[in-house]
C-alpha cells in the first residue's frame, strides 16, 4: 500500500489530494521526518509513489498537522498573493513551503521557490505563488543560526509541536510502537517511482521487503544469489537451456 492511500482511506485525512497518481503534480505531497546522525532531517516527498513500510520509524507530516488556530503565516502569504485558485494544489504548495522552513537552507526567495519546483498549479501562472514564496524566505531570514524546527515554533510560523519531534523520534527509535514482520517475500522494494504506477493494484497488498530496513548488505551478492536460486529451481522443473542463459550472455549486437 502507498502511504496516500492509508492516510486518506484509512486514516482519513483527505487534505492530501489525488491528482495524477504518477508522482509528477505534487498534489500528494507530504512531510517526512527522519534522525540522520543526531540531525533532524526533512524532505518532501510524493506520497501516492511512497510505499508505506518507507516511512516506518519516521515522523509524516501531511497537511492537516500544519494547522494552527487561524491560518500560519504559510496559508497566509498564500492568500495575500491571491495564490490559489480552484484550490486543489494548494495543500501541496503549502506542505512543499513548510519543507523549507525547516530545511535549514538560507533564507532566500531562490531557495523557497525551489522547494514548490515539483508541484504543479494549472490556475494561477505560478507568479503569485512565487511572490508568497518570497514572503515566506523574508520571515525565515532571522532565523541565523537557530535550529529550524526550534525557530518555526518559537516565531509561530508551525505548530508548536514541531519543537517536540526530534525528543520524540528518538525515543521511537528506541522502542519502536511497531514492529516489521519478519518475512520471506521475494519482492524487493527500494522506492515506488514505476512499480507503483505500473502495478499499482497488484502491489498495494503484496508481500515485499524494503531496502531501507535490511541491514547492510552486499547487494550485487544478494541479487546474484537470488538470480541463481531461481534459475536453479527452473532447471529443477525442466526449463529450457535457452531459460537457463545467463542475463549477461542474452546480449544481442
Amino acid at each position: 500500500m502507498v502511504l496516500l492511500d492509508f492516510v486518506r482511506y484509512h486514516q482519513h485525512l483527505t487534505g492530501t489530494k489525488v491528482g495524477c497518481n504518477e508522482g509528477d503534480c505534487g498534489a500528494c505531497t507530504m512531510l517526512v521526518g527522519e534522525l540522520k546522525n543526531n540531525t533532524l532531517q526533512y524532505r518532501s516527498l510524493t506520497s501516492c509513489l511512497t510505499p508505506l513500510g518507507n516511512v516506518h520509524g519516521k515522523q509524516v507530516v501531511t497537511i492537516e498537522g500544519l494547522n494552527m488556530e487561524g491560518l500560519n503565516p504559510i496559508q497566509q502569504a498564500m492568500v495575500d498573493e491571491s495564490a490559489t485558485q480552484c484550490g486543489f494544489c494548494t495543500p501541496g504548495f503549502v506542505v512543499s513551503l513548510a519543507g523549507f522552513c525547516l530545511s535549514g537552507k538560507s533564507a532566500t526567495t531562490g531557495n523557497a521557490i525551489a522547494h514548490i519546483d515539483g508541484n504543479i498549479c494549472r490556475c494561477t501562472g505560478y507568479k503569485s505563488i512565487e511572490r508568497a514564496a518570497g514572503s515566506i524566505a523574508q520571515l525565515m531570514q532571522a532565523r541565523e543560526q537557530e535550529e529550524p524546527t526550534a525557530f518555526v515554533s518559537n516565531n509561530r510560523i508551525l505548530p508548536a509541536w514541531f519543537a517536540e519531534i526530534k525528543q520524540r523520534l528518538h525515543a521511537l527509535h528506541t522502542e519502536l510502537n511497531g514492529q516489521l514482520h519478519a518475512t520471506t517475500a521475494t519482492e524487493w522494494v527500494g522506492g515506488g517511482t514505476d512499480i507503483y504506477v505500473q502495478k499499482h493494484d497488484s502491489m498495494k497488498e503484496a508481500s515485499i521487503r524494503f531496502l531501507s530496513d535490511e541491514a547492510p548488505i552486499d547487494l550485487a551478492q544478494s541479487l546474484s544469489s537470488a538470480y541463481e536460486e531461481r534459475i536453479g529451481s527452473k532447471m529443477g522443473r525442466g526449463g529450457s537451456e535457452e531459460e537457463n542463459v545467463p542475463l549477461e550472455s542474452k546480449t544481442s549486437v
